[in-house]
């Protein structure tokens, strides 16, 4: 197995924090990872807590020493991050960029270089999430495989099924949220209600890590037949709260398609 070699970051945001933490948490990640200017202050705390982090002073220094360089910025910001870029030959390109497409980020860098589209997630700083990504290099692949695993697709219009789904991870909280509220206004202390619920949602991460376990045998295996949870999935989860629902991830994937 060849080694990752050295990892350069352009965009220093959250989910470059997290994949930093994650490949260094061993001794089997990158030789190296550099850290372009951007996001000073994140790239200043993971330079602090490892040791083979560096801060570059340009972009252009970052492309220069990457085995592997990951575009983390905003998507918004791609074209002024890699403005005059020069790449070099057997370097492979990571998108983390929602809704750009290939060959936007191709058209911007002037490449022909390899480029793999790929929706990392926090957990990878714990090497805990698996990594939805288009076609990939091997180097790529051991990459993730590192992170917590890969999940390769075919095209990018399954990436963006995937991309608009992380559009969801808010409104489960807020469901968890609104559980506690609920409880508040029956006479239960919020923070009580709260402690409670959530402990019991965390309960059910074995469960939803049990990859042999189907969704619908999980739901079963929580219910009693006429029981109460039966009744609230019932009753809030009929035709038309459903079908709001698959409407707004329709609007997100018109957003990450564009």
């Amino acid at each position: 197995m060849q080694g990752l070699g050295t990892v350069g970051f352009i965009g220093v945001g959250a989910i470059a924090t997290a994949m930093t933490d994650g490949l260094l948490a061993g001794d089997d990640g990158p030789s190296r990872v550099v850290l372009s200017p951007r996001g000073a202050r994140n790239a200043a705390q993971l330079s602090a807590r490892h040791r083979h982090v560096s801060v570059a002073a340009s972009n252009q220094e970052v492309a220069a020493g990457a085995d592997i360089l990951v575009l983390s910025v905003l998507p918004g910001q791609l074209h002024d991050a890699v403005a005059g870029l020069r790449l070099h030959d057997g370097q492979v390109l990571v998108s983390v960029l929602a809704g750009v497409s290939l060959h936007e980020i191709r058209e911007a860098l002037d490449t022909d270089l390899p480029i793999v589209r790929t929706i990392p997630l926090p957990p990878v700083a714990q090497r805990g999430a698996v990594t939805v990504m288009t076609e990939a290099p091997g180097v790529v692949t051991q990459m993730f495989d590192l992170l917590g695993g890969c999940l390769p697709v075919p095209d990018e219009a399954q990436l963006s099924v995937f991309s608009a789904m992380t559009g969801s991870f808010t409104g489960l909280l807020q469901y968890v949220a609104t559980l506690s509220r609920w409880a508040g206004t029956q006479g239960v202390p919020v923070a009580d209600a709260e402690r409670f619920i959530r402990d019991a949602v965390a309960g059910l991460a074995p469960g939803l890590r049990d990859s042999q376990t189907s969704m619908d045998q999980l739901i079963r295996a929580h219910e009693t037949p006429g029981g109460l949870n039966e009744q609230l999935r019932r009753e809030f989860f009929d035709d038309r709260t459903t079908a709001a629902l698959q409407s707004a991830l329709d609007n997100l994937l018109h957003v990450v398609t564009r």
